[in-house]
């Protein structure tokens, strides 16, 4: 056993304590914000014209949005334009939708092989809560060789070890699979560790645990690999994680290897607002670009006051200068890592938004995100052209997005009025012009009351789009905790 397997029990307790607080801050304020925007859009199954669909709505003007939020969010906000309708309208499609089974388990990720069709990782968390305030998960990672329909014996990359509650995982185009996550290093902190297999997971390489930055609560890490050919820096890794270098909240760390043994670091700059001296970043997304860079993507929330000592209180009212996403270039030129000033991309209304977002690119190297706000899904790019998606009578959550050449994929969940969970998904086919209606991706429902855990059944989902099909990992309680993965074929 490492010696980072050996002090991981030193961080359980307080990450468990945090954790627990998260799951009840969550209902609460999912609970109120259901109560305060009621019945939604309704679904128009007869056409895809997002000029007219009533469940795709345009974002407002830039003059309106920036009435609508300026006195909640005095942050500048991206200029955004009406949907016009394609010249040629997105045709009704039937899009083949497949659910299947993966493992008990929560907080799914999942990774399609670039160079062999069909074949899938998906990465996932397996919670032992020895009191209601003690607890870890022992990391697991299962592989498919037919697309989702059947998943082999669970793997362990850090070895049976309970370590913290997010693990990743990514494949490079020459068919290694990495994966990451953060393991206790003593003193109730923990660190950013990164490992890759070769093999189809039945052996792992020695275990990277970064010294870059000071070991702390948390990590809440993302992975990606440069499969663009053509890029410059093919075949790179990118880790992006959070830490906490000062009393004024966590920052941005950026993480990159060519080898898998030489890594390099760097931070993103801070961009605060004037007036409120902490900010608050967590929920990082990292895409690889095709020039050779990769943008990264995260929650920000400006605060008049923070503590370290209660780190996910963003309080409420006038402490809160604005909350939303933005998003940052990095550069890997030669040994050195950089990375731009981050650009503000989007408001949100509410803090648990932060959790869970979607960042592709599209082929022209734009990137694109996924957030959820005001019950709905926003779907937009740095260019300020924002949708909208939203389910009549339900709150719309945890939005996932994939992209190959003209299509886009967006899925998220969304609670009525009784709790009672679904899974939804919308396409484009035309680079995000219009949409098809959102569909359900499963018959299957289930009450928020049964998920069970700190986090709930999914925390960082996501989508992979390999091939011509998407694959959509997500949480699911209808019968248990429960990991299930989505075969779409447009």
């Amino acid at each position: 056993m490492t010696t980072e397997g050996n002090l991981a029990n030193t961080h359980r307790r307080i990450r468990a304590r945090l954790v627990v607080g998260l799951a009840v801050s969550a209902l609460v304020v999912g609970s109120v914000a259901l109560a305060a925007v009621g019945a939604a859009c309704a679904l128009n199954a007869t056409t895809a014209r997002a000029s007219t669909s009533p469940s795709i709505t345009p974002a407002p003007t830039a003059s309106a949005l920036a009435t609508a939020t300026e006195a909640a969010t005095p942050s500048p906000t991206p200029a955004t334009q009406s949907a016009t309708q394609s010249p040629t309208p997105t045709p009704l499609r039937a899009p083949s939708v497949h659910d299947h089974f993966v493992a008990v388990g929560t907080e799914p990720t999942v990774a399609a092989d670039p160079s062999r069709p069909g074949v899938l990782a998906v990465a996932s968390q397996n919670v032992f809560m020895s009191s209601p305030t003690v607890g870890c998960s022992v990391p697991t990672i299962r592989i498919s060789l037919d697309g989702g329909a059947t998943w082999g014996a669970a793997i362990y990359p850090w070895a049976h070890q309970c370590q913290d509650m997010h693990v990743v995982v990514a494949w490079g185009s020459n068919g290694r699979l990495w994966a990451g996550d953060a393991v206790g290093v003593g003193g109730g902190n923990v660190s950013m560790s990164v490992t890759h297999s070769d093999d189809m997971g039945m052996s792992w390489s020695r275990l990277f645990v970064q010294r870059f930055t000071q070991p702390w609560l948390g990590c809440f890490p993302t992975l990606t690999v440069d499969n663009w050919p053509g890029s410059p820096n093919f075949g790179t890794v990118y880790v992006a994680y959070n830490w906490l270098p000062n009393a004024y909240g966590p920052t941005v760390a950026v993480m990159a290897t060519r080898d898998g043994t030489n890594w390099v670091h760097t931070e993103v700059p801070v961009e605060g607002l004037e007036g409120y001296q902490y900010s608050w970043r967590i929920g990082y997304r990292v895409a690889a670009v095709p020039d050779g860079t990769a943008f990264v993507a995260f929650y920000q929330s400006d605060l008049r006051h923070w503590s370290a000592g209660d780190i996910m209180n963003q309080g409420f009212g006038s402490n809160i200068g604005r909350m939303g996403f933005l998003i940052a270039r990095v550069h890997f030129k030669g040994d050195v890592l950089t990375a731009d000033r981050p650009s503000w991309a989007t408001t949100v209304d509410h803090t648990q938004a932060q959790w869970q977002s979607g960042l592709a690119i599209d082929g022209s190297g734009e990137p694109w995100l996924a957030v959820e706000s005001e019950g709905r899904v926003s779907l937009g790019r740095l260019d300020g052209r924002w949708l909208q998606f939203s389910i009549p009578g339900s709150y719309c959550i945890r939005p996932s997005l994939a992209i190959s050449g003209q299509t886009i994929f967006v899925g998220w969940h969304a609670y009525d009025g009784q709790n009672q969970v679904s899974t939804y998904y919308t396409l484009s086919y035309d680079g995000g012009l219009t949409f098809l209606p959102p569909t359900l991706v499963s018959a299957s429902r289930w009450n928020r009351s049964l998920e069970t855990g700190p986090n709930g059944v999914g925390l960082r989902e996501n989508a992979d789009f390999r091939d011509g099909v998407v694959y959509y990992a997500y949480g699911d309680a209808r019968s248990g905790n429960a990991v299930y993965v989505a075969q779409i074929q447009p």
